[in-house]
């Protein structure tokens, strides 16, 4: 796979698709509409309360309608590899 490149995974795939790892970690995607930043939940810092986006450190509650999921990623724990699950599999799984 090119550097660079993001893939796209079902919800059901167990391995990396760059190094054939089986060390596939799931995150749902998250939106912060305040700043419109978007990415993984590990990307936004936990705190007490809840998260602290990345982006403006402004704090999110949990249940803030100000910040939505968009849908679910996942990352290598060997290779670092980030790819998006394909939202029609995760629909299928259900």
């Amino acid at each position: 796979m090119p550097q660079g490149t993001m893939a796209q995974i079902a919800a059901n795939q167990s391995t990396c698709p760059a190094c054939g790892a089986g060390d596939l970690a799931f995150a749902p995607i998250l939106h912060h509409m305040i700043c419109a930043y978007v990415g993984p939940s590990y990307d936004f810092v936990e705190t007490s309360e809840g998260y602290l986006c990345p982006k403006c450190r402004h704090g999110i509650a949990s249940g803030d309608p100000a910040c939505e999921i968009l849908g679910t990623s996942a990352r290598c724990g060997a290779c670092g590899s980030e790819m998006i699950v394909s939202p029609r599999s995760a629909l299928s799984r259900s």
